[in-house]
């Protein structure tokens, strides 16, 4: 990805792409504690909110245009 990858030059031009947390032995280990985090509160709401549905068909729904992460851009709500 980079001329003389094993010199350290903090001056390098080129693309900024993160390698250290995204893939394999490297993988973000907060990653994980962040699913568990979205679970509870996930359903914390759902529980409070027992009639919580979507405000729009699923149809409408749109995602982030983003290669390894598939999220909402949003996701209207009503009750």
């Amino acid at each position: 990805m980079y001329p003389d990858p094993d010199r350290f030059d903090i001056t390098r031009e080129g693309p900024a792409a993160h390698l250290a947390f995204g893939h394999g032995p490297h993988f973000c280990l907060g990653a994980i504690l962040a699913r568990r985090e979205m679970r509870v509160a996930i359903g914390s709401v759902v529980k409070r909110c027992p009639g919580l549905r979507l405000a729009v068909d699923e149809s409408e729904l749109t995602y982030v245009p983003v290669l390894v992460f598939r999220g909402l851009q949003a996701l209207p709500v009503t009750w």
